[in-house]
């Protein structure tokens, strides 16, 4: 496998039905072809693992939230092969501005992996050492150093892949069974993960230039509607892991007077309301 490092893109994304996915690749099989990566698998899909980064305020999911347009997110990712995790993992910055997608990432391996999750940092990595390297090491840490990210939510989920039979810089990808679990391991194997996805698959074209006519058929077709799905905003809601961050509603001085009232802690008109 030669994987790429360096990406830019459009991203669309639909949420569909199984049995639109199964219409849809139908439609479009003559094509496509299966990612080269999945040609041996038994069942045409492989596994994503990402654990994702943030602050303990949660700043880049509420970027997501608010709907800024320029964002970014910052994962380690692994891949699982017929039940074989990936000897290595990727560090990856994935940038967004609007509907164009900048990816930068680079290959580490178990060793350096266990050292950056054991240290907080790169410092005693080989990673460090690669020049090529250095510029995505440094915007981590400037994000360390500015809003103290750590690990927060590590998500799972199998992916169908196919490119462009006469295009490889057309991707599609079909993603379902998205779980997620509050956890900072990324190779963690625990059977207490919560549902995502439910039984829908998010669909994803990427592409470079403009959109393959076949794709824009079925779109129309279909009446499919792009939508902005963040895996990782929903994989933080179902996890629970914003739930040290909801805080009570604050009580009006209403609220508060005739509580106060109640307990025969004041004389009524004390308040002056």
């Amino acid at each position: 496998m030669n994987p790429k490092l360096h990406f830019q893109r459009f991203e669309f994304k639909y949420l569909i039905t199984f049995d639109l996915e199964l219409e849809i690749k139908k439609r479009i099989a003559p094509y496509i072809k299966k990612d080269s990566f999945v040609e041996k698998n038994k069942n045409g899909m492989y596994e994503v693992i990402s654990l994702y980064y943030d602050s303990p305020g949660f700043f880049y999911y509420k970027e997501k939230i608010d709907g800024v347009l320029k964002r970014k997110k910052i994962r380690l990712r692994t891949y699982r092969n017929d039940g074989e995790f990936m000897k290595y993992s990727f560090f990856e910055i994935k940038r967004r501005h609007d509907t164009v997608i900048l990816k930068d990432r680079f290959l580490m391996s178990r060793d350096d992996y266990d050292k950056l999750i054991k240290n907080d940092d790169f410092h005693s990595t080989v990673a460090i050492r690669d020049q090529n390297r250095k510029n995505i090491i440094k915007e981590f840490e400037w994000e360390q150093h500015l809003r103290s990210i750590g690990p927060k939510v590590l998500i799972n989920y199998d992916r169908e892949p196919y490119l462009g039979r006469y295009n490889d810089n057309f991707r599609i990808t079909f993603d379902k069974n998205i779980k997620a679990v509050q956890n900072d391991n990324l190779f963690y194997e625990g059977n207490d993960f919560e549902d995502v996805s439910g039984n829908n698959t998010v669909m994803e074209v990427k592409f470079n230039g403009s959109l393959p006519h076949y794709v824009s058929e079925v779109i129309r077709e279909f009446d499919l509607e792009r939508i902005s799905y963040s895996k990782y905003c929903k994989a933080i809601e179902a996890s629970g892991s914003l739930s040290a961050y909801e805080f009570p509603q604050t009580k009006g001085i209403m609220d508060v007077r005739e509580k106060m009232l109640n307990n025969g802690m004041v004389a009524d008109g004390a308040f002056g309301i």
